[in-house]
């Protein structure tokens, strides 16, 4: 894989940034979650038998980070550039799984008896136990689809703004997508909530069988599920995250995933991985995470073409004398 940082003005102004400076927005939204997650973990050490452990995993992540942006500056082709800038997706999965380890470092118990209050008085009944009349063969086949969709469709957006070298677009979106992860972890542990098919385990009277599809979800699950991590869903965070810039910037991915979206959310409560209010929370982080890192490209934006103004206006003087 190659890109020519001349054939496209889009990736010749990424290149010149990189050369502006060794950081990505990824990079330093990174690093701003690892040092709040480290003061987390310092204020209620008392509640974690290995706290120095995290402490030291959270620096190391801060060092490969670092080490990365550093080695990998201004490569502009090859599997360095690739790596430089598809990286996060291994970080996504490992700060996934240390928050799995802090799910009860300031609260003990879930709160799921207070999500199960609000969603009976507001519908009346159990949202996941009302589904249960639409449970079909084919249809949990269907909506476990979407939901396994969910672990390919950042990868997928990614790659088609990547070969379509729109680079800074494609910077966005793992930006955008690392500040839902990081608010979604955050909240794992600030509100520790385990869904319903812990919390309404004795409530729900049909199994969800099927083939394929309805196995895989259920087995990814059981493997890579946290329990105490579902409010917000993060599934459906990303997921809003990944839609916006697929509106935005690939429109042909956006039709494809729109669908694949929408079911998605549906499939959480569906599969009893999340309560409604999960999804509404998951909802509302990806769309504040969107505004939220709107405006800090922006800025960046515009301090970038300030920097390469003043260059060119000194590059004019040096000219002139």
């Amino acid at each position: 894989m190659s890109f020519d940082s001349g054939s496209s003005p889009v990736i010749s102004q990424a290149m010149s940034t990189g050369r502006n400076s060794k950081y990505l927005l990824v990079d330093k939204a990174t690093f701003i979650y690892m040092v709040t997650l480290s003061l987390l973990i310092l204020v209620f050490r008392g509640n974690l038998a290995n706290w120095p452990t995290y402490l030291g995993f959270n620096l190391s992540i801060c060092l490969a980070v670092v080490l990365i942006a550093h080695a990998l500056k201004g490569r502009t082709s090859g599997w360095k550039f690739f790596f430089r800038h598809w990286y996060p997706l291994i970080l996504f999965l490992l700060l996934y799984e240390e928050s799995g380890y802090l799910i009860h470092m300031i609260f003990p118990q879930p709160f799921d008896p207070l999500i199960n209050q609000l969603e009976l008085a507001l519908f009346g009944v159990y949202p996941t136990v009302w589904m249960q009349k639409f449970i079909y063969p084919g249809l949990n086949e269907f909506m476990m689809f979407s939901y396994c969709s969910y672990y390919f469709i950042l990868a997928v957006l990614g790659l088609g703004l990547f070969l379509g070298r729109k680079i800074r677009e494609f910077d966005g979106l793992f930006f955008t997508s690392a500040v839902a992860y990081y608010i979604s972890y955050l909240g794992f542990v600030l509100f520790p909530v385990e869904g319903p098919r812990f919390a309404l385990l004795s409530q729900h009277q049909l199994e969800i069988n099927g083939g394929f599809f309805t196995s895989l979800a259920q087995g990814l699950i059981d493997m890579a599920g946290i329990q105490g991590a579902a409010m917000p869903s993060s599934h459906v965070a990303v997921a809003v995250v990944v839609l916006v810039y697929a509106r935005r910037h690939h429109r042909t991915l956006c039709w494809v995933l729109s669908p694949l979206v929408a079911s998605l959310a549906i499939s959480t409560v569906y599969g009893r991985f999340h309560y409604v209010s999960d999804v509404i929370a998951g909802i509302l982080v990806g769309a504040a995470s969107i505004l939220l890192c709107d405006r800090v490209i922006k800025k960046e934006n515009v301090r970038e073409k300030g920097v390469m103004a003043e260059k060119e206006f000194s590059l004019d003087l040096a000219r002139s004398d």
